[in-house]
């Protein structure tokens, strides 16, 4: 952005407008124009991303949207017309009216995607009764149940299914508690190119008080460099075989919370039954992860005072993904690291300020919303139609025609499997609209684009926890680009029910706050943000009644407990431990496609200079990744002789697309990593037209949440062209060392060690209490054993004593050894040696 040298500039303190993280900025201003933009360090949520560094190229870009537009051209093209707000309505309202004469309100849907983020759209909007959703309910007045957007395949999964599912808990109600922590894992996320950076700055203080990370990751990505980490690669798609390998050690080793197994869970004693299939060198095989690594994991992971994961989307993208992230979660609670400090925190009720969402419409028939019958959790859920769905719904009619759809801040095409079956989805529609910052691949079926207005352009609010702070306008809105709020307000009055939502942006911001506690005007008196009373932190939160509504100890749950079997998926008739499924095209499920693509496919890690399908063609972001590259790992590479700045193709079952190769020893040797974001209309020529969805499949997803198999699918690599001196890039000289390899058979199961139960006929007698508590115990296991003597004052302290020696001699917890009687020093010196010889016979009674 050019700055005027004879203009002061002025610096005003707002909310960044570029995606609806809402971080808290300082913004350069001349002359009523953005020209700078820094992070306001004067609040801890001051932070910025290089994208936001890049907002007033953003706002201001050749590409924006200026005015509502109607097709002039063909389908398949960019050939729009200028036209009136007014004209745009008018044919919007006219072809929906006439679909829903003809075909029924279930035959107009909307979709919505990250570009339609912004608070105010979302909290008005939401279907009503569920707890967070981008979704809209515009049309649900209108009667259609067919709703639909972005979360089918990103976020919801892994913040609200899964935990919810286990413990009756969603993300919003949970935290990491970083600054606590002994021990981090970061698991299939990369904190240091999240938008916004909050995660990676924590880390990074973790860091430097000397916190334990480990990344576990198929890349060496820039958390580990950043951190120090200890970096685990494993095999792109067996997270789930991962975790449930930790636990088994846990169980194994008697290193997970036995109180909280036994008194607070639903379904242990099948888990563990089950995860005896995933012993450690059997898990190796599978994830390519050391069999040691996973023993030394679960052993720090229990040790550890406060230990929790940081994670995110990344485990969502495979067959059991849902599971997968329910398996972490078991794991981390049976360690002892649930609602703890340093562990997954659990949030006091109450804690977040109360919006006022009156205005949210229930869906009108969630029956017959597209997809129900074959993803009902997630329908269930949320309150919308599976986007999956569409496809079935346009081209076959299936369960009945969906004829028309409004795309509002999203791209199908360049975010859903296979595009080529999407763009046909699109191309038989009898009509579209897109609502967006610029045009996207779906604007070339659409029939009418409207634009809308970056977050820098309105008033709205934020809130973040306790805290809410009006959105101050900045700028005035670009050309006639509209708040997102007010354009599907407006649709909503011209359809005939504008009553049902504030109409203007200070009604809606008025609106939000009633039953708060506070007006707009104390908030403004306060600088533009207030803070709610929170209450003091407790933990372990279950064993006091402040996780359920009725007040009661236990889970929000069906069970009242943390359910490691879920009831909810056993009575949809899915599996209900967190089981692990091969990845459906993988190497061990699909062994004849391995030979042709041997390969792992994987793809959504974010590069900085987009955003999926926004902020494509800022010069100053796209200067450093001007083509979609794939990484390749140095040893794949050279049996192939790819070099770094090669022309390649990747190539899948579903077809070939090409990339620029990046060949390095930060992605786990037999895996590749492809970037994602291409196939938009606007930017360098590549990124327009290597789209990796080409390469991926529709019909693969994992099977309760629906969500598509991104980062476990089979491909080659093929050398196209060598590279240029201007494509080329220097390898690192570490790249000469080949990266972390995994190969696949599974080995047979290893007998496991058992505890050590050790009876001595002692002349020391056991006291009441202690022999009370353990009969019970060892007359369900052996019989009643004949040594328990009935007094005894010093019992109790002699046997956890001998109990510790006997541990430590022989590498186990002090749990294991349990003592049926005490005995004399020379008594215990001799059961040492014993226990110590006999150590490998699984149980057994010494007397």
């Amino acid at each position: 952005m050019e700055i005027a040298q004879n203009t002061p500039i002025q610096w005003k303190k707002a909310i960044c407008g570029i995606c609806p993280a809402g971080c808290w900025v300082e913004v350069g201003m001349q002359k009523g124009r953005m020209v700078d933009i820094k992070q306001d360090t004067g609040h801890p949520l001051g932070m910025i991303c290089r994208r936001g560094q890049h907002a007033p190229e953003i706002v201001y870009s050749e590409h924006r949207l200026k005015y509502p537009m109607k097709r002039k051209g063909p389908k398949g093209t960019h050939d729009f017309e200028r036209i009136t707000w007014d004209e745009a309505y008018d044919l919007i309202v006219e072809n929906l009216l006439k679909i829903k004469q003809e075909s029924g309100p279930e035959a107009v849907s909307i979709y919505t995607g990250r570009g339609a983020f912004e608070l105010s759209l979302c909290d008005m909007f939401q279907p009503k009764g569920v707890a967070v959703s981008s979704a809209s309910n515009v049309l649900f007045p209108f009667g259609s149940p067919n709703t639909m957007g972005v979360g089918a395949l990103c976020y919801v999964s892994f913040a609200m299914l899964a935990p919810h599912l286990t413990m009756g808990r969603m993300l919003i109600n949970m935290f990491t508690d970083l600054e606590n922590s002994e021990m981090i894992v970061v698991w299939g996320a990369n904190p240091a190119t999240d938008s916004p950076p909050l995660d990676m700055f924590r880390l990074e203080a973790a860091a430097r008080r000397g916190a334990d990370i480990v990344v576990i990751d198929p890349r060496n990505t820039e958390t580990v460099k950043r951190t120090g980490a200890q970096w685990v690669p494993i095999r792109p798609g067996t997270d789930g075989a991962l975790a449930l390998s930790i636990i088994e050690v846990m169980i194994d080793e008697e290193l997970y919370d036995e109180d909280f197994a036994e008194n607070w869970c639903h379904g242990f004693e099948p888990l563990k039954t089950y995860v005896q299939h995933f012993r450690p060198e059997v898990a190796e095989k599978i994830t390519g992860v050391p069999a040691e690594t996973i023993r030394n994991l679960a052993r720090r992971i229990c040790h550890a005072t406060g230990a929790c994961p940081l994670m995110y989307t990344g485990l969502e993208y495979s067959n059991s993904g849902l599971q997968a992230i329910r398996a972490v979660l078991t794991l981390f609670a049976l360690a002892g690291q649930l609602d703890v400090p340093g562990g997954i925190g659990l949030a006091m009720l109450n804690t977040h300020f109360p919006i006022n969402r009156s205005c949210n419409q229930e869906n009108p028939n969630l029956d017959r919303a597209v997809a129900r019958e074959k993803f009902p959790i997630y329908s269930q859920y949320r309150g919308e139609s599976h986007a999956s769905g569409l496809v079935d719904a346009v081209l076959k009619g299936e369960p009945y025609p969906i004829r028309g759809l409004i795309i509002h801040g999203a791209s199908l095409l360049t975010s859903w499997p296979q595009t080529s079956i999407w763009r046909e989805t699109l191309s038989r529609l009898d009509f579209l609209v897109c609502i967006d910052r610029q045009l996207t691949a779906d604007a070339a079926y659409a029939d009418v684009v409207l634009p809308a207005t970056t977050m820098f352009e309105i008033e709205s609010y934020m809130v973040y926890g306790p805290i809410f702070r009006l959105r101050e306008k900045v700028i005035e809105p670009v050309g006639e680009a509209r708040n997102d709020y007010l354009i599907m307000a407006e649709l909503a009055r011209r359809l005939g029910y504008g009553d049902l939502y504030p109409q203007t942006e200070e009604e809606m911001i008025r609106f939000a706050l009633q039953g708060s506690g506070y007006t707009l005007e104390q908030v403004r008196e306060n600088g533009g943000w207030v803070k709610m009373p929170s209450p003091m932190m407790e933990y372990k939160k279950w064993q006091k009644g402040s996780l359920r509504a009725d007040g009661k100890p236990g889970f929000e749950t069906p069970t009242g407990k943390f359910e490691i079997w879920s009831t909810l998926l056993e009575d949809y008739g899915y599996e209900p431990l967190p089981k692990y499924t091969e990845p459906k095209e993988g190497p061990l499920a699909s062994p004849d496609t391995a030979q042709r693509f041997p390969l792992v496919f994987n793809s959504g890690a974010r590069p900085q200079t987009d955003f999926r399908s926004q902020h494509h063609g800022i010069p100053g972001l796209v200067k450093d990744n001007p083509e979609p590259t794939v990484e390749i790992n140095v040893e794949d590479a050279r049996v192939r002789g790819i070099q770094s700045g090669d022309l390649v193709e990747v190539r899948t079952a579903r077809g070939a697309i090409p990339f620029r190769a990046r060949v390095t020893p930060d992605i786990v040797q037999g895996a590749v990593e492809c970037n994602m974001g291409g196939g938009t209309p606007v930017g360098p020529k590549a990124w327009q037209k290597w789209n990796v969805n080409e390469l991926t499949d529709l019909q693969n997803y994992d099977e309760i949440s629906g969500f598509p198999v991104y980062k476990a699918l089979l491909c080659d690599v093929v050398k196209v062209e060598a590279a240029t001196d201007r494509s080329r890039q220097s390898v690192d000289q570490a790249a000469l060392s080949c990266g972390p390899q995994f190969d696949l058979p599974v080995l047979k199961k290893k007998t496991p060690h058992r505890r050590i139960y050790l009876d001595n006929n002692a002349t020391t007698r056991v006291r009441d209490a202690v022999r009370e508590a353990m009969l019970p115990y060892l007359n369900a296991l052996h019989g009643n054993p004949s040594s328990i003597h009935g007094m005894g004052m010093d019992a109790k302290t002699a046997i956890e004593n001998a109990r510790r020696q006997v541990a430590k001699l022989i590498h186990a917890r002090p749990r294991r050894i349990i003592f049926t009687g005490g005995g004399s020093e020379a008594d215990n010196l001799a059961l040492k040696g014993i226990a110590f010889a006999y150590r490998d016979r699984g149980n057994h009674i010494i007397t």
